[in-house]
């Protein structure tokens, strides 16, 4: 059978394709990597991620879902080693490389449509990076496949791709036993100390600002958590970013409510001076949109920096609650809420309240996943 070689035959802009394409892949396929570990296995505050453009079209969706990993191995790792091997590939220039690069970008095709289905059926959004990683793939693979006389493939290549990826795989696992490895030796102690702690209980009352509401009841959840917080405080917004990470991951099963502790003497007896000046402000009209609290709870953190009665009053009118924002009835409700603090001696911010027990400022991430991952174990649920 006749047998074609694509990198001889093919014209510029082929090639042009051909190269970015694979450079792409392993581009995206070290990103994607190293943003599966970061989340997966974070050694300090959440991390942000250029990945995490909205709800929708989120990095986080698909690294939370099962098929983000083989046995704690990501499977973009087994992408970004076919973006290698079609960059290799120019050192051969044969078909009979050509064919057996071919028989894996069709493997690697076939994940990728299996994948974006997945992804937009079963997890309701889509990973940006992924997508373009599918997009990039699927241009070799066609450039590819077009070109190629089907008639078997070398199988000393099929055995030196194979082997590649297996070896980087291999690498792979042994990084996610090491991250585990240094979890677990932190775990015994933290759960030791957490354990040890007074149950203090809960407010008087459930709020009605809610980050995350797996149960209708807050008390219903297996993961309960009350946050006292303060939006022109820096640490409180690190609070913040975690939960919103981790909230995805425990999804179904916690509850997180909003108690507003804002460091700020213009509202809060507890505050003798000026510190946080606008902060009551920023709890004002937090306060008047409890229907679109995690939505503008993570605006005012984002726009921490350019905090201003002038911009608090632009976003009042822009949402229709200029009125509530300027009222007295608002100011009192914030007053009650204030209110609950002090039977859990809450003086500083970021405070929340993890079924029952107290924890004042901001964990490293996984340490609050260990946490979390013991009350599940020791409600059952």
């Amino acid at each position: 059978m006749e047998e074609t070689n694509f990198f001889k035959k093919a014209n510029t802009t082929q090639h042009l394709i051909y190269s970015v394409s694979a450079l792409a892949m392993i581009a995206l396929g070290i990103y994607l990597t190293n943003h599966y570990y970061a989340v997966k296995f974070p050694e300090g505050l959440a991390p942000t991620s250029m990945c995490d453009i909205n709800s929708y079209f989120n990095c986080d969706i698909a690294t939370h879902s099962k098929l983000s990993n083989i046995a704690g191995i990501p499977i973009s790792i087994f992408g970004m080693m076919i973006g290698f091997i079609a960059m290799f590939g120019y050192m051969f220039q044969n078909p009979r490389f050509e064919k057996t690069l071919t028989l894996f970008l069709t493997v690697n095709f076939i994940g990728c449509v299996s994948l974006f289905l997945y992804s937009l059926i079963a997890l309701g959004g889509l990973c940006p990076f992924c997508f373009l990683y599918y997009v990039f793939s699927s241009a070799l693979f066609f450039l590819l496949f077009k070109r190629c006389k089907w008639g078997g493939f070398d199988p000393l290549y099929f055995l030196s791709f194979g082997v590649i990826i297996l070896i980087a795989a291999g690498i792979s696992f042994s990084v996610t036993n090491s991250k585990m490895e240094k979890i677990s030796k932190i775990a015994p102690s933290l759960i030791g100390q957490f354990n040890n702690l007074k149950n203090l209980g809960a407010p008087s009352f459930e709020s009605e600002y809610r980050l995350a509401s797996a149960t209708e009841k807050f008390e219903d959840a297996p993961i309960q958590i009350t946050k006292f917080s303060d939006f022109e405080c820096p640490a409180c917004k690190a609070l913040s970013e975690q939960f919103h990470s981790i909230m995805k991951e425990y999804k179904g099963k916690i509850n997180i409510q909003y108690f507003f502790f804002p460091l700020d003497h213009n509202c809060n007896p507890a505050i003798q001076r000026p510190l946080h000046v606008n902060a009551c402000n920023a709890t004002y009209l937090s306060v008047c949109l409890p229907e679109k609290f995690p939505v503008i709870e993570k605006e005012l953190f984002d726009n921490q920096a350019n905090f201003s009665k002038e911009l608090f009053l632009k976003i009042a009118k822009r949402e229709g609650v200029l009125e509530c924002f300027e009222s007295k009835e608002t100011k009192d409700k914030v007053a009650k809420y204030l209110g609950e603090a002090k039977p859990f001696n809450v003086s500083s911010t970021p405070t929340f309240i993890l079924n029952g027990k107290k924890i004042e400022g901001v964990l490293p991430t996984n340490q609050i996943k260990i946490l979390l991952d013991e009350v599940l174990r020791a409600s059952n649920k």
